[in-house]
């Protein structure tokens, strides 16, 4: 019997031939499982634009139960707040 994350990865693994689409998944566990989510980053690692990105984040049975903080230098967290705010710039004039 196959354990849930080699289910997982072989249903990615049969996706990823007909879909562009992808999950990365990063660990599987009783809590939940570990995978890249798109979601709204205003207030966390200083960024004040109301902008979504794919960052760690815990699944479990209801949705998302936590965000994995990874730990980035001070330099690296500049970076991500340049692309948030470039983001930011393209998107603050579209009319959704």
């Amino acid at each position: 019997m196959s354990t849930v994350k080699e289910q997982l990865i072989q249903n990615l693994i049969e996706e990823d031939k007909t879909s562009r689409c992808k999950i990365t998944v990063v660990g599987v566990g009783n809590v939940g499982m570990a995978c890249a989510i798109s979601i709204l980053l205003k207030g966390l690692y200083g960024i004040k634009e109301e902008i979504f990105l794919s960052v760690p984040c815990i699944l479990g049975r209801n949705g998302i139960m936590d965000i994995v903080k990874v730990n980035l230098n001070s330099e690296e967290e500049a970076l991500l707040r340049k692309s948030a705010e470039t983001l930011w710039n393209v998107q603050k004039d579209l009319e959704i």
